[in-house]
């Protein structure tokens, strides 16, 4: 596969609103290794494939859908992610710092030791997502859902927002001694972590 040109006719399509390239579409490939940086991958879709150890930076990957991809050790730095879905995606060890993904969504997916930092994550949502040793420093999480998280060493020094966000429950302590926290409990040791 020549994930080169496949990439760069993408970029055409979503440019010239379908009139010119060919739109991407991947399913169970292993496209690992990939350095595609200052394009635009908006509406792109890549499913149950290997992207891990790529660097993905400063694309306008707007409005993907990501379905149980793993993108482990991948970087996105200031990308814009906003409406994209990695629902069931593996992102561990990712950097997504300084991003926009306003109203993504991370539900079930594992992004632990990954490093969020400077983001705009408004609306977003992490529905039982693992964001064990995270890092959501300076992330406006303004609305963002995370309903069921997995928070276990999670940072979020410096986050806006965490007085807005949803969560009826919460996983805290640690991975060998978790502690499920509920209702207004959740949201002080929300509170407590900014």
């Amino acid at each position: 596969m020549d994930t080169e040109n496949i990439f760069l006719k993408h970029s055409q399509w979503a440019d010239s609103d379908g009139e010119t390239g060919e739109k991407l579409e991947i399913e169970k490939v292993d496209i690992s290794k990939l350095d595609v940086t200052g394009m635009n991958l908006s509406c792109s879709l890549i499913v149950e494939s290997n992207v891990n150890n790529s660097i993905l930076s400063n694309n306008d990957m707007s409005d993907c859908y990501f379905l149980s991809t793993s993108f482990d050790e991948t970087d996105f730095s200031e990308s814009l992610l906003s409406k994209t879905v990695f629902d069931f995606a593996s992102l561990k060890h990712s950097i997504l710092k300084k991003c926009t993904g306003i109203k993504a969504s991370f539900d079930d997916a594992d992004l632990s030791y990954a490093d969020l930092s400077g983001s705009d994550l408004r609306r977003a949502s992490f529905r039982r997502a693992n964001l064990s040793h995270t890092n959501f420093s300076d992330v406006d999480l303004t609305s963002a859902s995370l309903d069921g998280a997995l928070l276990y060493g999670t940072s979020f020094k410096g986050a806006k927002g965490i007085d807005e966000v949803s969560a009826q429950y919460i996983f805290v302590g640690t991975e060998e001694k978790p502690i499920r926290l509920e209702g207004d409990d959740t949201h002080k040791w929300l509170k407590e972590q900014e």
